[in-house]
């Protein structure tokens, strides 16, 4: 037989944590590329603009699946 705790007898509690719905270090309007040679347009915005790169996921054949820069 099952049997009811306690704590699921009571009501629910309102929750309070809240999460950002622009990250940190993130602009509320951001850019997204998609371009063939990513590896050398980022080398090029490294250059360019001094540009800083914050991630970046290789993807197959030493492509680049998704990348993050910042200007």
């Amino acid at each position: 037989m099952a049997r009811t705790t306690r704590r699921a007898k009571q009501p629910a509690r309102k929750r309070t944590t809240t999460v950002a719905p622009i990250p940190r270090g993130v602009g509320a309007v951001t850019p997204y590329l998609v371009i063939n040679g990513a590896g050398k347009a980022i080398e090029f915005y490294k250059k360019a603009f001094g540009a800083k790169e914050m991630n970046r996921t290789p993807g197959p054949g030493g492509s680049v699946m998704h990348a993050m820069i910042r200007i």
